[in-house]
């Protein structure tokens, strides 16, 4: 299953123990991102490590496996989808991301943002969703 990851999703892979990181490292999703989604770690990148109760040495190496896990698309890849996008979210951090899913023939899009699921365009999972969806269809983590 092919899905758009948001940075909630990144976040809570960093910082929780759940259900999250087994979805991703499972190797039944790939998943994408706008270029930029590591960027907006690197912000809070101290702040979110402390948070994990990871030794740095740790939190760098799932860091890395993230960014194997996750294909980073350039912006010009979707630009000519951003003025759509942009219409139809009303937090405009999450622009990029629905450009992304719409520009890849309306990927789902995973995130536990609820922000997302004001548009209608594309599919929004949130993981307990995203959890359920998948073991309906027998993929077990």
């Amino acid at each position: 299953m092919e899905l758009v990851i948001d940075a909630t999703i990144l976040f809570t892979s960093l910082i929780g123990t759940g259900v999250t990181k087994d979805i991703i490292f499972s190797g039944t999703v790939m998943l994408y991102a706008p270029e930029y989604l590591f960027d907006e770690l690197e912000k809070h990148k101290e702040r979110v490590r402390e948070l994990s109760g990871l030794a740095r040495s740790e939190f760098d190496m799932l860091l890395e496996n993230l960014k194997l896990a996750i294909q980073l698309v350039p912006k010009q890849n979707f630009d000519s989808f951003l003025k759509e996008a942009n219409a139809m979210v009303s937090d405009k951090d999450d622009t990029e991301y629905v450009a992304l899913a719409l520009s890849m023939n309306k990927l789902p899009i995973w995130s536990n943002d609820p922000d997302f699921k004001e548009q209608s365009a594309v599919k929004v999972f949130n993981t307990a969703e995203l959890f359920k969806h998948l073991k309906s269809r027998g993929i077990t983590l």
